[in-house]
Order: structure tokens, then C-alpha cells, then sequence
């Protein structure tokens, strides 16, 4: 069972006596017991009687640290210049917590472990932020329209949903507010306004740069440079962070409400983001499709 470490990463051996020990082994033994490559552990702190590690991943496997506690002391009471004693222990917060179980009780605890990381998993996935964006938002110049719609819809299929605000023209600034959304452990993160073609849109660049391989296909192709298009088009974006689901809807309202239906579905049915983010795309591209051809007729 995989388990997400939700970024609580660090363990803490306590009570341990050190007498020119070298850290670099202290780390290495640590990833051996835990069987995680050597680089994916790190002393990152040394003090009186106490190491500090860093679990440089994501993500473990359950049957990688549940009671492997004693294990580990005995390894590294092996390393030269490291001594445990009986006070000696391991401390963790979060799932890393489970390395000091009774290792009789393992088979037990593996299954809790997996039940817990189910519910966490669920827990997480029904909590929502809505983000509006954009001067013309903030100043009051247009009435956000697209955050209560989303809102009510989400939490009328058993979401729990918040407004997270509305977020700035700034590429930096923008990138720091989701974080910090992903960060408080929303599963699901909305934003609406900031995905066109001028120099004020960071919104698809902002989920991209939490993840680089976020999906943004195209809704509409432009020529950059031709009037206010810094960009070649509109794309929307959708990118996942740890447990979080990111979305850059458009800001039309009638897009929103076009792509809303379709982002439950797939949420629903557990589709990657590459699936979700061309379902989502087929359906504004076909309005804009739509538009075109009504203008089209519409000039003869």
C-alpha cells in the first residue's frame, strides 16, 4: 500500500550518542532498513543526543516503514561512532509515526494504515477552493459571477467548498496562493479568469510551474503579437500536486457552466488530468465552434 506522506518527511532519532560519526552513513544505513535509495534520505539536522532525517519522497510503501523501529536502531547501532541506548527512539509526525509500532502488531496496523489512508485520501478529495481572478474582479468593474455558481454545484454532490478569493495579475503571486491551497489540503483547487492571451493571464503558467507536466490544451488559437495577444491562444490547464486537483476554467460564465458538469464527472470517475483536461477542452472549443459558425451565417 502506498501511502502519502502528506509533506511531514522528517524523523527524529532521540536519546542516540554520536562519536565522529559520519552522517552520510547514518543516512545510508537508515534508506537500507527502510529500502529506499540512498539519496532519498538526508541528515538534515544534528543536536545533542538527537539526528534528524529527511525521507526525501512523496510517497512510501506501508510495509517500507511499520515497525521497523527496532530494526533501524540495531542498524545503525552498527555504524561506527553511533551508540543506542535504551532511551534511544524514533519519533515522527504523521504517517512516518507508523515506523514505531509494535512490529507484533504489523499485519494489523499495514491494514489500519490502508483503511486510514482511504479515508484521508476521500477526506481530502471533497475539500474545494474556488479562486476568481482579475483587476476588473478586484476593482468591482464586474460582478463574480463564476465562485457562487461553482460553490453551490460542488456542494450539492457532497463537496465542501470555500472562496478562496481572488487572485492577483501576478504571475508570482498567483503561484504562491495555490501553493499555500495545496499546502492546507484542498483536493480540489478552481480558478476562473486567467487563462487568455495577454500579458495580465498567468494562470495555465502558475499551475505549471507547480506542475510541469500539468495538461493545457489549446481553446483558441491566436496570432501572438496581433493586438492585445502576447500569446498564441487560450488554454486552460489542469494539474495535480500531491492529492491536489488544479483547474484553470475560463472566466466567461457561460463557459464555467459549460466545463462545470464535465469537471464533476471526471472527479467522479477518477479521470487523469490528461483525460479531464481534453474532455474539458472538447466542450468550450465546440462553443466556440458554434459562435464561429453562427458569425459566419450571420455575415452572408
Amino acid at each position: 500500500m502506498e501511502l502519502d506522506l502528506l509533506q511531514k518527511t522528517e524523523l527524529w532519532i532521540t536519546g542516540i550518542e554520536l562519536h565522529g560519526a559520519n552522517l552520510n552513513e547514518i543516512a545510508a544505513v537508515t534508506a537500507r532498513v527502510l529500502g529506499l535509495p540512498a539519496e532519498a534520505v538526508m541528515v538534515v539536522d544534528v543536536r545533542d543526543r538527537v539526528v534528524v532525517l529527511d525521507i526525501m519522497r512523496r510517497t512510501v510503501m506501508a510495509e517500507q516503514i511499520v515497525g521497523r523501529e527496532k530494526e533501524l536502531l540495531s542498524a545503525l547501532n552498527r555504524v561506527p561512532g553511533v551508540r543506542a541506548t535504551s532511551s534511544t527512539a524514533v519519533h515522527a509526525q504523521g504517517i512516518l509515526g507508523l515506523i514505531a509500532a509494535d512490529p507484533e502488531q504489523r499485519e494489523e496496523l499495514l491494514e489500519r494504515s490502508t483503511r486510514l489512508a482511504q479515508q484521508v485520501r476521500a477526506g481530502v478529495a471533497r475539500r474545494g477552493v474556488v479562486f476568481a481572478s482579475g483587476r476588473e474582479v478586484q476593482e468591482g468593474l464586474i460582478e463574480d459571477t463564476n465562485s457562487p455558481y461553482l460553490i453551490s454545484l460542488f456542494e450539492q454532490h457532497g463537496y465542501r467548498m470555500r472562496f478562496g478569493g481572488i487572485l492577483p495579475d501576478d504571475l508570482h503571486l498567483i503561484t504562491g496562493r495555490l501553493r499555500s491551497a495545496v499546502a492546507d489540503g484542498y483536493g480540489l483547487v478552481i480558478t476562473t479568469g486567467g487563462v487568455g492571451a495577454e500579458d495580465k493571464d498567468w494562470m495555465v503558467e502558475s499551475i505549471s510551474r507547480l506542475d510541469p507536466a500539468a495538461a493545457t490544451p489549446w481553446i483558441l488559437h491566436f496570432h501572438a503579437g496581433k493586438g492585445r495577444h502576447l500569446k498564441d491562444g487560450v488554454r486552460i490547464a489542469v494539474g495535480q500536486v500531491e492529492l491536489t486537483t488544479l483547474v484553470a476554467l475560463p472566466g466567461p460564465h457561460d463557459e464555467v457552466r459549460l466545463a462545470a458538469p464535465v469537471l464533476l464527472e471526471a472527479l467522479e470517475a477518477g479521470w487523469g488530468k490528461e483525460i479531464l483536461a481534453g474532455a474539458l477542452a472538447r466542450v468550450l472549443r465546440e462553443k466556440w465552434r458554434r459562435a464561429m459558425v453562427h458569425e459566419h451565417h450571420s455575415g452572408r
